[in-house]
């Protein structure tokens, strides 16, 4: 099966994964909190503490979740000396980088639902 390759931390796949995901996340999160804010807004008075932002912070502690499990899967992969050298060892090193960066993207995204109130 072509697609378990592409799963694999040494494919290139890797180096885009961890961004894709941050974006998806991004999109669904500040689509959600519109389209939530048009049809159901919570009340002014909860303040931040209400269930749009803990909904929304508990999606932002699952991406996050992903993207350091994924970085660390990278990161045994390199670490491990069965994989030798070469592209396949670059793309698991470069590629868990890019999932710390984009798991930090995602921490620093999604602190806001925890002190803002929601559709003011």
């Amino acid at each position: 099966m072509t697609w378990r390759r592409w799963c694999e931390p040494g494919h290139p796949a890797q180096l885009v994964l961890g961004f894709s995901i941050w974006s998806i996340w991004f999109i669904a999160m500040y689509a959600g909190l519109s389209v939530v804010c048009q049809l159901a807004a919570p009340a002014p008075a909860d303040s931040a503490g209400n269930w749009l932002n803990y909904t929304l912070w508990g999606l932002t502690l699952v991406v996050l979740a992903l993207l350091l499990l994924l970085a660390w899967r990278g990161w045994r992969y390199c670490c491990s000396g069965q994989n030798g050298s070469g592209t396949p060892r670059f793309i698991g090193y470069v590629s868990t980088v890019l999932y710390l960066m984009a798991a930090l993207a995602t921490l620093v995204g999604g602190l806001p639902v925890l002190v803002l109130p929601p559709c003011i």
